[in-house]
This record gives C-alpha cells, sequence and structure tokens, in this order.
C-alpha cells in the first residue's frame, strides 16, 4: 500500500472508527502438577481425563464449557462486523451500537453463568473428586474456595477511540498497512469452513449461501479500510444478487459460486487480485481472471497428453502433488478401460477440488483425465 493510501486509511480508522477491546477471563479448573501429586505404584498411571501436561483437573470441564461459549460469541459478534486490529478489534461507529448491545447481553449471561456455577461449586467438585477416588487427598489438597475461584472470570469490553500521538503517524503505517491483509484471512477463515458443503457436490444448499452473505455483509462494512477490498466485494455482490431464495443452486450459478470460493479461501490470492485491479490491468487481463473466477476446472484426456504426464510438484507444492498422484491411481484403478469412442465430453464429471497448500483441480470422471492446474495469479 502506498503512503497516500496508508494515510487515507489512517484518517479513516480515527475518523469514522473505534477499536473494542474486549477482555474475557476464564478460570481454568486446573492446578500445577506437584512431585507429592504423584505417588504411584508400579504400572500406575493417571486417567488422561485429569491429569495432563503438567497439570491435574480440580472440577468437572462439563462445567465450565459454559464461559468458553460466551467468550467465543463475543469474539465472533465483534468479528462479524469488524477486523482484529492492535489486540482489539476495530469496528465501525455506526455499527458501535448495537455491537455494544450485543456484547451487553452476553456479559449479563456470562455473569449469570458465573453465579450459578459458584452457588453449585462445592457440589461440582465434589462429585468430581467421588468420580476419581484414588486421587481424593491431592484433589482436596489443591481445591480454592468459591470465593477465589469467582475472581478468575471476568468479562469486559471498552470501545476506544484512537488516534496517533501528535508527530507519530509514520509509526503506524505497519499496523495500518496490515489491516487489509488481516481482514482477507478472517475471510479465508470463514470460507474453507464451506469446503464440505462445495466440494465433491454439484449444488450448493441456502445453508452454503448463507456463509458467502457472512462473508459479504463482513467485507462491505469494512470494504472502506483497504481499497483492495472492493474488487472482491463486487462479483461477490454480484453473485449473491443472482442465485435463487430457495432451492439449491445449481449448474453456471453453481460454478460462479465454486470459482468465488476458491477465490475467497485463499488470502493472498484475495490480495493479489485487489492489488491487481487497482492497477488498471488491460481490459484483456481483466477479461481472463474473471473468466477463471467464472469457468468450471478444464480437462485433458489422458490420451491426448501420454499416460506417463507427471504432475509439477515444485509449482503446486509436494501435498498438493502427493494428492493429485494418488487420485489419479484410485481412478484409473476403478474406472476399467475406456470405450473406443468415449471422449472426455461424455465423461460423468463430479468436482473433487481440494485445497492443500498451493490450488490443485482435480475431477472424477469415467475415464482417464489429465488435471490442468492453472493458478490466479
Amino acid at each position: 500500500m502506498n503512503h497516500t493510501l496508508l494515510t487515507d486509511t489512517l484518517l479513516t480508522i480515527t475518523d469514522k472508527m473505534s477499536l473494542i477491546v474486549l477482555t474475557v477471563s476464564l478460570w481454568s479448573g486446573r492446578k500445577k502438577l506437584r512431585a507429592d501429586d504423584l505417588e504411584l505404584t508400579d504400572g500406575e498411571i493417571p486417567p488422561e481425563e485429569l491429569v495432563s501436561l503438567g497439570s491435574k483437573r480440580i472440577c468437572n470441564p462439563d462445567a465450565l464449557r459454559v464461559f468458553s461459549t460466551l467468550k467465543g460469541q463475543a469474539e465472533r459478534a465483534c468479528l462479524k462486523v469488524g477486523t482484529r486490529f492492535l489486540g482489539g478489534f476495530l469496528v465501525p461507529n455506526d455499527l458501535l451500537g448495537a455491537l455494544s448491545a450485543e456484547l451487553d447481553a452476553l456479559k449479563t449471561d456470562f455473569e449469570q453463568e458465573v453465579q450459578s456455577f459458584l452457588s453449585d461449586y462445592d457440589r461440582e467438585i465434589g462429585d468430581w473428586i467421588d468420580r476419581h477416588p484414588d486421587w481424593e487427598r491431592q484433589l482436596r489438597a489443591a481445591v480454592d474456595p468459591a470465593s477465589k475461584v469467582g475472581t478468575k472470570f471476568s468479562f469486559r469490553y471498552r470501545p476506544l477511540l484512537i488516534r496517533p500521538a501528535p508527530g507519530q503517524h509514520q509509526a503506524w503505517e505497519d499496523d495500518v498497512a496490515e489491516i487489509g491483509g488481516t481482514l482477507f484471512h478472517e475471510v479465508a477463515q470463514i470460507a474453507v469452513s464451506l469446503e464440505r458443503s462445495v466440494v465433491g457436490k454439484d449444488a450448493m444448499t441456502q445453508r452454503a449461501l448463507g456463509t458467502f452473505r457472512r462473508i459479504q455483509q463482513k467485507l462491505a462494512v469494512l470494504s472502506f479500510v483497504d481499497p483492495r477490498i472492493q474488487p472482491i466485494l463486487d462479483p461477490l455482490e454480484g453473485f449473491l444478487a443472482r442465485v435463487p431464495k430457495t432451492g439449491l443452486i445449481a449448474g453456471a450459478l453453481f460454478q460462479e459460486g465454486f470459482g468465488l470460493w476458491l477465490l475467497l479461501c485463499d488470502e493472498q490470492r484475495m490480495a493479489n487480485h485487489g492489488a491487481g485491479i487497482l492497477a488498471g490491468e488491460t481490459e484483456e487481463e481483466s477479461e481472463d481472471i474473471d473468466a477463471e473466477i467464472a469457468a468450471p476446472p478444464r480437462l485433458v484426456d489422458r490420451r491426448a497428453v501420454g499416460a506417463e504426464a507427471e504432475v509439477d510438484a515444485e509449482t503446486i507444492g509436494e501435498e498438493s502433488a502427493a494428492f493429485l498422484m494418488a487420485f489419479d491411481a484410485e481412478v484409473a484403478h476403478n474406472a476399467g478401460p475406456p470405450a473406443d469412442d468415449a471422449g472426455p465430453a461424455e465423461a460423468s464429471l463430479i468436482p473433487m477440488i481440494r485445497v492443500v497448500g498451493e490450488l490443485a483441480e482435480v475431477l472424477e470422471a469415467e475415464v482417464e483425465v489429465e488435471v490442468e492446474v492453472d493458478f490466479f495469479f
């Protein structure tokens, strides 16, 4: 990002955004494993649910799981409308009120769960000891009173205005320059969760579309923090505007959505695509990129290229190459010899694409096929 864009982004942050500092502290239910805890007889091994990695559990972890769940919900609420920045979450000011209301509700739930747990604390500890009677001495010696355990829980969030100290704008440049990359990383994490819903499928459900909409909303509310975001957002919004409101998404629309998914699940490809569009590519180059996003994977008949064609591991990465070769061998084993008049166009193809490091496109066919791997960048 050049200096002018960095300056514009910094002004946007200070004028239109706030930093949410979210701090949720939990009691782990563990205590350090001491040497005198391990007075074991020959062949005696502590149960894994009780002792692990130098610590011992003094409370049933199931009783504490609700607190981790509430913490995760708070973080997801911040990420839905913001992005990570300086240890907190950068959020547009016009969405701050709604987010604060959601965090207030989660804080209330958290504090109610703390009180419920503390009121039942002695019984929980007793049940855990009864479950591990051979460790009663060690567990009772490690138990703290409920009043002390209660101090380990807290749920706080603080909305802050942020701006650099006078004369310190340059010190922020690295942090500001990373905002777009952080956002692309978060989007990629959301998109990767769709793999089971689109890989090996020939149609997409409305539920899968919900994930695309989550990504669209996140990109839309934060598009002003980095100009590379808009070239990613535009085709996504165009796709979502044309999909049906009910039923499966199949055919050309599915292929378009699948291409968008391949773009969205790779943070570097998103950054490169956005930067390339902004750099003012020629019309021909732009059309080529759009075609790569929308087009289905391409096949090459093995008979046309020779059965001994090799996968280029240096180009696509060793893991992807190994996956391609293993899959190819399985297809060759199961498909049997093709008919004399069979051709790639007659093959019944099921997309079985897997993103492993670099992009590898793999398709299963009735005839043996060679996959032509092509990258957007």
